[in-house]
């Protein structure tokens, strides 16, 4: 039997330390149907943008916020009205499957079908697995429930699902002699035009509420939740924090030639890259075993020294929603080659959302690839409060240099070291970039 019933759903726990968000998008308007862990609404958070799926089928009676609202932990988010079995409603404290992050498909994987969604969907429910985990596996098309999980209790973890996709995809192409023709071809070189062209207007995409002053219009939107979280801990750090930043140069010829000379012919995939982040990594876990005070943190309650025994890199990646650290864990035990692997996964996770919080949490130092977003060479990288030191590096280019009695051209990295004056002074930071330099300007120390 069963009778009509009104279900409260409120914004369940979005991860460790997180308690609110803002509404960046509905899915289904006020009077719509929804199937249960279809997605119901997506929410911002500091780090990362979550789907959150709908804990049952049924109408939206009623919707209790609005796209763009600030939103906590436990606040009424719907009403969803629907038949519930011997009038036993679920309560709105036991929200379902926990949010996961939001994340489009990558533009080189097949689109899932309706059906197969929706019967990956059915069958992930019964199976345990983290909700990151359950997103891959939806963006895949896998159904966990026919995946063997490799994790502790037969949990389910994303080598799994991407073996299984794997698996699948070659399955389904072994019947076909026709390869995958992806178009690499270059677009077509714009012509410059013949007479002068008007400036264009500024960019009129930009979301918010217009408003005019006397000078013109403006338009004022909110800080996202990532930004206002950047924002914070920025000022935090600069206002407690008395930074010294040192300035310097590495030779990393020889190591670009080699990097670019090097091929792997035991890596399961042929196209293996080796950045030269990735010796950049080595070369500071390298020095910071030898220079481990760079690797503590102050514990000013106690007034002591914390000595960590592990190396934890944080490697700030620039995403849509602002700068992300996350972290490679015991990143002193691992060679170049897995520092490589380590960095391409938790850059693609952060670039596509599918990280967690607790994958920015735990660092012990801090590394900016800011030479990568543009023309870099110096700055001031700001420390992550509750570190000594962070490491930005800039964009290489050959410069001439003296080698010898010698002006040679050369390729030079930049290298901004920011230092906690409070603990750390140039008798003992100067000693731990030389090391990171001379490895980097003598490749060969990589290899022990």
């Amino acid at each position: 039997m069963s009778q009509n019933s009104t279900f409260e759903f409120k914004l369940p726990d979005l991860g460790e330390g997180v308690h609110e968000g803002r509404v960046l998008k509905l899915h289904v308007a006020e009077g719509g149907e929804i199937q249960e862990d279809a997605p119901l609404m997506e929410v911002e958070t500091d780090k990362a943008a979550v789907e959150i799926p709908s804990p049952r089928t049924g109408r939206i009676a009623r919707w209790h916020v609005r796209e763009k609202e600030l939103v906590h932990v436990g606040n009424v988010m719907v009403e969803i009205a629907g038949d519930t079995a011997d009038g036993v409603q679920r309560s709105s404290q036991d929200p379902g499957p926990a949010p996961t992050p939001a994340t489009p498909p990558p533009a080189h994987r097949q689109t899932n079908s309706p059906t197969s969604t929706r019967t990956a969907t059915a069958s992930n429910r019964r199976t345990p697995a983290s909700p990151s985990v359950r997103k891959l596996a939806r963006t895949l098309g896998v159904e966990l429930a026919t995946v063997h999980g490799s994790g502790p209790g037969g949990r389910l973890t994303r080598a799994d699902v991407e073996a299984a996709a794997e698996a699948s995809q070659q399955t389904a192409s072994s019947g076909s002699t026709t390869p995958t023709v992806v178009d690499a071809t270059p677009a077509a070189t714009m012509p410059v035009p013949a007479t002068p062209v008007a400036p264009a207007p500024l960019r009129a995409d930009i979301e918010g509420v217009e408003e005019t002053n006397e000078y013109g219009t403006i338009v004022r939107s909110d800080l996202s939740q990532a930004r206002k979280t950047i924002a914070r801990v920025m000022s935090e750090s600069w206002m407690t924090i008395p930074h010294v930043t040192d300035c310097n140069d590495a030779d990393i010829t020889d190591l670009e030639s080699q990097r670019k000379a090097f091929s792997d012919p035991a890596a399961e995939v042929g196209d293996r890259r080796i950045t030269t982040l990735a010796f950049v990594i080595r070369a500071v876990c390298r020095s910071l075993v030898k220079h481990p005070i760079l690797n503590a943190s102050i514990d000013w309650e106690t007034q002591q020294v914390v000595h960590h025994r592990y190396v934890n890199i944080g490697i700030g990646i620039e995403t849509a929603r602002g700068l992300v650290a996350p972290v490679i864990r015991n990143a002193h035990l691992m060679g170049v080659g897995e520092i490589a692997d380590q960095l391409a996964a938790i850059t693609h996770n952060a670039r596509g959302g599918t990280f967690t919080i607790e994958d920015t949490r735990g660092g012990t130092y801090t590394i900016s690839n800011a030479g990568a977003m543009g023309r870099t060479r110096y700055s001031t990288p700001i420390i992550t409060p509750g570190q000594v030191a962070c490491l930005a590096v800039g964009r290489a280019r050959k410069l001439p240099w003296v080698v010898g009695d010698e002006v040679v051209p050369r390729l030079i990295l930049p290298l901004s070291h920011s230092m906690d004056h409070r603990l750390v002074d140039g008798g003992r930071e100067i000693p731990f970039i030389e090391h990171v330099i001379d490895d980097l300007e003598h490749p060969m120390r990589f290899a022990l």
